[in-house]
């Protein structure tokens, strides 16, 4: 009987295991033809859905990439530990070459970065990857009268680089910052876009780049 038992149970392990292996291989295929921009969305989506698939997350991708890397996206984001992008896109090892601080600013080692996967990795798409409750927006509009450079010089730095972007600036005249903070979040993700748009490694690869939001609430990724 227990014998019995036991050859059911493998058996049907047998056939789930086929079935998540077919479902990965067929996700694999359709893969490898969306475009770097279409294989985000589609792991995003799988996210939402929760029918993530985590590609390349095995010792055989780890082989694959020790020689080597060729991630197919650039992901500019913010050090929130909300934030991570081979989670929400559902992707893997290899796949993303991810550049992260507070408030996913330009600095020059970030544009030094990005300029080595173009020049160096060929990758061909650029992301900035903002996002909501964002904690270094948040310090840039509750900032009073210098209150950060007061307590915190190092942060008063990202308050400061945030204030003067154009951006910022200009959708402050709009709206005030203080009633339009998911408007002074996006100003900041356009104002990271502009700055990369204008590198002119950027420019003479004619690289794609795009402007995205995540939501910390539903975990969707919205493209601006």
């Amino acid at each position: 009987m227990k014998t019995k038992i036991s050859l059911l149970a493998l058996i049907a392990f047998s056939i789930t295991f086929s079935i998540l292996s077919c479902k990965k291989s067929n996700t694999t295929k359709k893969d490898k033809e969306l475009t770097a921009i279409e294989k985000l969305t589609e792991g995003n989506k799988r996210f939402l859905d929760e029918k993530t698939v985590h590609p390349h997350q095995n010792k055989q991708s780890i082989l694959a990439n020790q020689d080597g890397q060729k991630p197919f996206a650039v992901i500019i984001t913010c050090s929130d530990s909300r934030v991570s992008p081979e989670i929400v896109f559902d992707q893997g090892i290899g796949d993303l070459f991810v550049i992260r601080n507070a408030g996913n600013l330009i600095s020059d080692i970030d544009m030094g970065s990005i300029e080595y996967a173009i020049e160096h990795l060929d990758t061909r798409l650029i992301v900035v990857l903002g996002h909501t409750e964002c904690g270094a927006v948040k310090a840039y509009i509750n900032d009073k009268d210098g209150a950060y450079k007061k307590h915190f010089n190092h942060i008063d730095n990202i308050v400061e680089t945030i204030s003067q972007e154009k951006e910022e600036i200009d959708a402050d005249k709009t709206t005030p910052k203080a009633t339009n903070y998911l408007g002074a979040i996006d100003a900041n993700i356009k104002h990271s876009t502009k700055l990369i748009q204008d590198n002119p490694i950027v420019k003479e690869h004619k690289i794609q780049i795009v402007s995205m939001r995540y939501d910390v609430h539903t975990g969707k990724v919205v493209q601006l």
